[in-house]
């Protein structure tokens, strides 16, 4: 460094670029070393990577398995939603054609039937209290637009974990019918059946009345 400040401050083009020179060579064996030890961590991690069944069984059937489950959980939330909203559109104006015509027949009848009337007047109490629960209920119903969108984020990050490990998996000559292991399967948590995920699911009232038909029942 002294001869290289030295050439420098006296203009010496051929000194400094001697002095640099010096200067790479003494750097350049601790450099080669460095970079070999970098080498072989990086082959003794890709030999892992490669002779670990456990990639394989997430490359193929965890992350896929989780990505299913997700599908189902946002297909049934927004099922249930849908439904509970069709239903509670439907009541609606049950309830409010109750109340009003028991407002008519009550309004129809002479004070000799004081009792008559006061039950209508309950009717229509009740009628009135029924459509304010059912307003409530439909309002609630707003979680599955929030839950839906957090479980679309969250299936987004899946979907992009499972291409990175199947990316991972080629680079390394990973082995993905290592997959089909036995006892691989049963890892996975165990819950309710899932389309395209659990054998022979049970996914509507279809496959619900089929079933017992072959049951006899």
């Amino acid at each position: 460094m002294r001869l290289l400040n030295q050439a420098f401050a006296a203009g010496d083009d051929t000194g400094f670029e001697h002095a640099l020179q010096e200067l790479n060579a003494i750097r350049r064996p601790d450099l080669a070393t460095g970079m070999q030890r970098v080498s072989q961590l990086l082959l003794g991690a890709l030999t892992r990577f490669r002779s670990e069944s456990r990639i394989a069984t997430l490359a193929t059937k965890d992350v896929p398995g989780a990505r299913l489950r997700l599908d189902h959980v946002l297909h049934i939330t927004a099922d249930a939603a849908n439904r509970t909203i069709d239903i509670i559109e439907r009541l609606g104006p049950l309830t409010e054609a109750t109340a009003r015509d028991a407002a008519q027949l009550a309004g129809s009848l002479d004070p000799s039937h004081a009792g008559v009337v006061g039950f209508l007047a309950g009717v229509q109490d009740y009628a009135g209290q029924v459509r304010r629960d059912l307003t409530e209920v439909l309002l609630a119903q707003g979680f599955q637009d929030l839950t839906g969108q957090i479980l679309c984020s969250v299936r987004t990050l899946v979907d992009e974990i499972e291409s990175i490990l199947q990316e991972l998996a080629a680079s390394a000559g990973v082995n993905l019918s290592l997959a089909t292991c036995d006892g691989a399967a049963g890892t996975l948590p165990q819950g309710p059946s899932i389309p395209g995920l659990t054998a022979q699911a049970v996914t509507d009232q279809d496959d619900v009345d089929d079933l017992i038909a072959r049951l006899g029942i």
